[in-house]
């Protein structure tokens, strides 16, 4: 028996759902001071997450909109800190300008879905484009100190991937949102497995920071 599209992206969410909260239990298991913002960016994805399967077995279709704003603002903002904190030296201005512009868009987002306008994807474009800096920018690092901190890459890794993914989808929404689920139904579960990949990564790494030197 083949599953639907629509029974697949429920499993998956639900994975997702039960490893953000296992991930979760285990990070404060360990106790470890130096991952708070770890722990911040797990609980906000977890919060987000959850949000979006009740919103989709209630079929609200309302949470949703709201979420995908506040998972740009949170994304961006606690990925830099991250990419700061176990990654590069990102220099306090430019941590206050990326805050600043997503901070903008969050306004400009919530305005538009309170006012039933689409949310403009740009601001996730350029998001996904400066997150996608920091990851180059590390693998640049790694090529120049020729030293690799296996946590920290293999992070590294999932974050490129699912924001150039993210920054495609973004670009091309209205392609995949109006043209047959048959042809990009396998585009979106590509990029939910790709998700939970990138939370498992970030779990490992919380679970492992207490063990990281930083940059």
């Amino acid at each position: 028996m083949v599953l639907s599209y629509n029974s697949l992206s429920l499993y998956l969410q639900v994975v997702i759902n039960l490893t953000l909260l296992t991930g979760l239990i285990l990070l404060v298991r360990n106790g470890i001071k130096t991952m708070e913002v770890i722990m911040l960016f797990l609980s906000g994805e977890f919060a987000l997450e959850l949000t979006d399967l009740v919103d989709r077995l209630l079929k609200l279709n309302t949470l949703n909109t709201y979420n995908y704003a506040l998972s740009q603002f949170l994304g961006l903002v606690l990925l830099t800190e991250i990419y700061s904190r176990y990654f590069l030296k990102v220099p306090a201005f430019v941590k206050w300008i990326i805050s600043g512009y997503a901070m903008i868009f969050l306004v400009i987002n919530i305005l538009n879905i309170y006012h039933g306008r689409a949310v403009t994807f740009y601001s996730n474009i350029i998001s996904s484009i400066i997150i996608c800096s920091f990851a180059a920018t590390y693998c640049i690092k790694i090529l120049q100190k020729g030293k690799v901190e296996k946590s920290l890459f293999i992070v590294n890794i999932f974050v490129f991937l699912f924001f150039s993914v993210e920054c495609l989808i973004s670009t091309t929404f209205n392609f995949l949102v109006t043209n047959h689920l048959e042809w990009v139904a396998p585009i979106w579960l590509f990029r939910g497995v790709l998700l939970w990949c990138f939370y498992l990564a970030f779990i490992n790494l919380g679970c492992r920071s207490g063990k990281i030197r930083a940059w």
